[in-house]
């Protein structure tokens, strides 16, 4: 079966090797355009060398060289050393290991699993001290993300995956997050990696969410966050309006059963007291809901915070004034009338309802 295989092949290269040369320049300008393949998908070496070779065709005297007395014993001898050249090379195609099959080029990021939420900001975090990430927002100390992912809100996340956000204890889903002044998405990684992979993210700026999560090589968004360029109050407007929408379709008047109530909600900004219990009375899972929030220790002190977690009654369960060295304190809330400095409008462009 292999000879006549093999007149086969030698016919079809003799037809193709003239052919070849009219369309190289062709294929080579087509080729630098395209991204090179990966190595798993590369010839090996074996292929290209016998396929380069085929190509090129077995090698010609020049003309000039040859006297015309001598011309067909040289064409006899470039003819035999052709074919030993081609029989060689078949024998190599016929023997050599079949590469292995091309694996399906996939993006991993449609794995969720494998595609976690980054930020590129994240890891660039220190101790007692605050970084820019944008004209408007900072990367917050180090302590800030180790309260987040403090037991407090690992209780709720343990809650929510036990019983469900309704008490199902056949519910399989994802625990919710609320994260409100996001910034540049270093919160919203912290509680990705807690386990809440659905993140309603949210801040009145997209700078700084725009430049390390957007734009950022090592930043990514996996469909269960998305990102709300509001501030709270807005958010908080069309967030009720949802809930009736829901409850004017015949929903049930218990939003814990409807998906729209958050297991934790995290402010990273300074708040009054009477806007965290608003939250917490309002948005948070009633039987094991959680929200953290840096709270004036004075109505309308913007100058120093006590952090605080709530439960979905606005009941305080743990409150702290320092957090290790660093005195909390955090910018304040632009939505405030009392807001006053480079942080709140007119100077940051803020523009209030």
């Amino acid at each position: 079966m292999r000879l006549p295989l093999l007149s086969i092949l030698i016919d079809g290269v003799l037809l193709s090797n003239v052919r070849s040369f009219t369309q190289s320049a062709s294929l080579s300008s087509s080729r630098c355009k395209r991204r090179p393949p990966p190595p798993s998908l590369s010839p090996s070496p074996s292929w290209k060398a016998s396929l380069f070779d085929i190509g090129d065709g077995p090698p010609r005297a020049s003309p000039q060289s040859i006297g015309a007395s001598e011309e067909p014993q040289q064409q006899r001898v470039a003819r035999r050393s052709f074919i030993r050249h081609i029989a060689t090379t078949y024998s190599s195609l016929v023997l050599a290991p079949l590469p292995a099959p091309a694996q399906p080029l996939t993006d991993s990021r449609d794995d969720t699993e494998r595609a976690p939420f980054r930020s590129g900001a994240h890891g660039r975090e220190e101790y007692t001290n605050s970084l820019v990430a944008s004209r408007d927002t900072n990367i917050s100390p180090k302590e800030v993300y180790d309260t987040i992912a403090s037991d407090y809100l690992k209780e709720a996340f343990d809650a929510a995956m036990a019983k469900g956000r309704g008490g199902n204890n056949n519910y399989h889903g994802s625990p919710r997050a609320l994260d409100v002044g996001a910034g540049a998405g270093v919160s919203t990684e912290v509680l990705y990696n807690l386990g809440y992979h659905e993140i309603d993210a949210l801040d009145w700026s997209g700078a700084a969410w725009e430049k390390y999560v957007v734009e950022d090589p090592d930043g990514y968004c996996p469909p269960g966050v998305t990102f709300y360029p509001l501030d709270d109050e807005r958010y908080l407007d069309k967030w009720r309006d949802r809930r009736s929408s829901q409850q004017s379709k015949g929903g049930t008047n218990d939003v814990d059963d409807d998906g729209l109530l958050f297991d934790v909600i995290v402010f990273n900004f300074a708040v009054n007291e009477s806007k965290a219990k608003l939250f917490a009375e309002e948005l948070l899972n009633k039987h094991h809901g959680r929200l953290l929030a840096p709270i004036n220790t004075s109505n309308d002190y913007w100058l120093k915070q006590t952090y605080k977690v709530m439960d979905s009654r606005g009941e305080v369960l743990w409150s702290a004034i320092d957090v290790g060295a660093w005195s909390v304190q955090f910018q304040p809330d632009v939505t405030q009338d009392t807001c006053s400095g480079i942080w709140c409008a007119p100077f940051n462009g803020f523009q209030k309802k």
